[in-house]
């Protein structure tokens, strides 16, 4: 199953979602309990624009694995783009409980902090983002041995472009939301 698994995040990360997809489902298809894989499918349904089924993917991601720190973070961002900022800080809060190496949902956090103004929030976790992303460009494997690094996966390329990637998300996000 890692090999198809591999070969369906090769599929998402060039935009073949429909190829992905079938592999995805062929994967749920021989094991119903791949929460990665639900959750991988909420990550197409998102791309595609389509929140209702990619919040129904991450649900069903986390009630397979409620320790799917992914599926949680994604979850925030369906919850942040529907404007319910409450729900998607509990999804990142979760997130962070599961895996609090991962700089994404401290981002995201911020995100949500800098948009309600509320600034010490924002900067502090804005800060821990941060320090998380450049440990991570440090020592890409060093955290955990003979895995990828789950933040890797949400960038292109290397650790360099994903920390670029992070920071014009953020540059983004924040001249959205200034006002």
């Amino acid at each position: 199953m890692d090999e198809l698994m591999m070969e369906a995040e090769k599929h998402l990360e060039r935009g073949e979602y429909e190829e992905a997809r079938h592999i995805y489902e062929q994967i749920i298809n021989d094991e119903p309990d791949n929460a990665k894989a639900y959750n991988k499918l909420g990550v197409i349904a998102a791309y595609e624009k389509n929140n209702e089924e990619a919040e129904a993917y991450f649900k069903k991601a986390l009630e397979l694995d409620p320790k799917l720190s992914s599926a949680a973070s994604n979850l925030g961002n369906i919850f942040f783009e529907k404007e319910e900022l409450e729900k998607a800080r509990e999804c990142y809060e979760k997130a962070i409980d599961l895996d609090p190496d991962n700089p994404i949902p401290y981002n995201n956090l911020a995100v949500i902090y800098k948009k309600q103004k509320e600034i010490d929030k924002f900067v502090k976790f804005y800060k821990k983002s941060v320090e998380l992303s450049n440990k991570q460009l440090r020592n890409p494997q060093k955290d955990k041995p003979g895995k990828r690094q789950r933040a890797t996966s949400s960038y292109t390329g290397t650790g360099i472009l994903g920390f670029i990637a992070v920071a014009l998300i953020l540059y983004v996000l924040i001249r959205l939301f200034k006002g």
